[in-house]
């Protein structure tokens, strides 16, 4: 079904930009939740660009959008796209850290280094969201060595299992999710709500599998975006409206989303090699929640996030849950 309009098109409009996108700088820890295993931490930067059809006829980001308008929301009347670039790392460990060789079946030691390109076309009502995401796991990553480097430190123990971590392995995977704003209540000045759902799919050795979940906001000067994506499905998508010059907003939300899992290399371990693999569900359920700040054009934001495996009541018990917090700051230039 056609997605429906809002607004007039951008194809052949030519003003200069009315702001030159967003920087933004992620950090997850576990120790926010008291744990200290399995997705350990990390780090992350990205850049997202305003809309390309903003900017002029001949500037690079509008030919990569004209470059994907084979894609069906990609170039379309009524949508606006986006451009958005993340560098990250990504660090997992066994569940005791203490233990130079964790025992079989525990969860293996992984240090991810990728890179995601996506592409996201929107309107008022919905968000299309097509990442690829280029990297490698294994000892190349450098992330045993930013761990060891974060926890001397903050004076955390030292994980000693980095010896057995994964084998070098370059990841190639696509991700695909779509937003569906349900409801909307929220003048530019004053308190409001909305409600959206979503759901998705990711294929490639990093991650196969699928997610559907809602996501409810509250707060004062809502800003017009589809809030946070998944876990375990692609970046944070900042893409929208930035916070209204010389004001404040602030406003809380809190998301739920199933996931179906076939493949998962940080657990499941190498494709093509013998390596270690973790003993691990197929069936998950993850609960976020958090609040965002913000004045002019910067944006704080700390989000809490609860993942458990369906299959065994004993998995929704904190030790064993993947907890974990994360702080991200973005800033809109222009």
């Amino acid at each position: 079904m056609e997605e429906p309009s809002v607004g007039p098109s951008w194809q052949d409009a030519e003003p200069p930009p009315p702001f030159l996108g967003a920087i933004s700088a992620l950090f997850d820890n576990d120790s926010f939740s008291g744990n200290d295993n399995r997705y350990t931490g990390g780090l992350a930067f990205a850049w997202t660009s305003a809309a390309a059809e903003t900017y002029r006829k001949r500037h690079l980001h509008r030919k990569i959008v004209n470059a994907f308008s084979f894609l069906p929301t990609v170039g379309a009347t009524g949508y606006q796209n986006y451009l958005q670039f993340v560098v990250g790392m990504e660090a997992y460990t066994a569940t005791d850290i203490k233990l130079a060789d964790p025992p079989p079946g525990d969860h293996p030691y992984a240090g991810i280094l990728y890179l995601d390109s996506t592409i996201m076309s929107r309107t008022r009502v919905a968000n299309h969201q097509l990442t690829l995401r280029l990297g490698f796991v294994g000892p190349a990553s450098g992330a045993s060595e930013i761990q060891r480097w974060l926890h001397d430190i903050l004076g955390d123990p030292i994980p000693q299992g980095w010896d057995t971590q994964l084998e070098n392995e370059p990841i190639v995977n696509l991700y695909y999710q779509y937003n569906r704003r349900l409801l909307r209540s929220a003048p530019a000045d004053g308190g409001g709500v909305d409600i959206s759902c979503n759901g998705g799919a990711g294929f490639g050795n990093y991650y196969i599998g699928a997610n559907v979940g809602v996501t409810g906001r509250a707060g004062y000067r809502l800003p017009d975006n589809y809030g946070i994506t998944p876990l375990m499905g692609g970046a944070e998508s900042m893409a929208g409206l930035p916070p209204p010059r010389k004001k404040f907003c602030v406003y809380g939300f809190i998301s739920s989303q199933a996931f179906g899992i076939a493949r998962w290399l940080p657990t499941d371990g190498n494709t093509f090699v013998d390596s270690r693999s973790g003993d691990r569900d197929t069936w998950f359920a993850s609960v976020s929640a958090g609040i965002v700040m913000g004045f002019s054009r910067v944006l704080l934001s700390y989000r809490y996030h609860g993942i458990a495996g369906l299959t065994d009541p004993e998995n929704f018990k904190t030790a064993i849950r993947d907890d974990f917090g994360t702080i991200m700051l973005t800033v809109f230039l222009g």
